[in-house]
């Protein structure tokens, strides 16, 4: 934890200094909606299983500085919050009937993203690197056969736990690479789309073995002044 602090620390200080030293600063809010999943690799993850992965709504929001480098190119350090997470629902028929297994998992994360954004006619596109932590989760299973739930192959919502034990369930920490495109109207507000492509390893006991990662794409509604 009090290495997120450092690195949020260093990020607002680092985005305060160029924005005192740099005419043209602007700060704004984006909020949205998240399409998250989380992608299963390694070889002890099924077929069956990597194929299975959905989609979970959650939400986005958060603030930014767009801080104008040249005419065209600018950067953009943020706070955000997050919803990640993601479903595996497959199912099977066979021993007289069918069964079907339904696992959902939502992540709430703050994140720092430090982005790169190009400026052209009114439209943007940019990259960069973001720092995540998880600060909440929930999870459950629901197991049916012959669509009747089975008791002792499901488990109601709980909390995550956050750690890398044997108990816990993912890591805190999350990290990587964002990819962003929009178009920003005149008056400042603007309409976009972001991929965060998740290169952290976030399973508690996670190795090359089994391997969980956060995908997120998230449609984005944004105003600065």
């Amino acid at each position: 934890m009090k290495k997120f602090y450092t690195l949020l620390a260093l990020a607002l200080i680092s985005g305060s200094v160029m924005a005192q030293s740099n005419d043209g600063v602007k700060f704004g809010l984006r909020g949205g909606v998240n399409l998250a999943t989380i992608a299963y690799s390694g070889s002890n993850i099924p077929n069956e299983m990597k194929d299975a992965t959905k989609f979970t709504t959650s939400y986005y929001f958060g603030g930014f500085a767009d801080i104008p480098v040249s005419e065209i190119f600018s950067l953009q350090p943020g706070l955000t919050l997050s919803g990640k997470g993601g479903k595996v629902e497959y199912s099977q028929t066979g021993l007289g009937g069918s069964g079907s297994v339904m696992s959902k998992t939502s992540l709430m994360y703050i994140e720092v993203p430090i982005n790169a954004v190009f400026n052209f006619s009114g439209f943007y596109i940019g990259a960069g690197p973001y720092v995540g932590y998880g600060i909440a989760g929930k999870a459950n299973i629901e197991t049916k056969f012959n669509g009747v739930i089975v008791p002792a192959l499901t488990q109601p919502e709980r909390d995550v736990k956050f750690g890398s034990g044997s108990d816990d369930d993912f890591k805190p920490f999350d990290f990587g690479a964002n990819i962003l495109a929009g178009y920003r109207l005149e008056s400042g507000l603007s309409f976009g789309a972001n991929y965060g492509l998740g290169l952290a390893n976030i399973d508690a006991e996670g190795n090359n073995d089994y391997k969980a990662s956060n995908r997120v794409f998230s449609v984005l509604v944004g105003f600065s002044f």
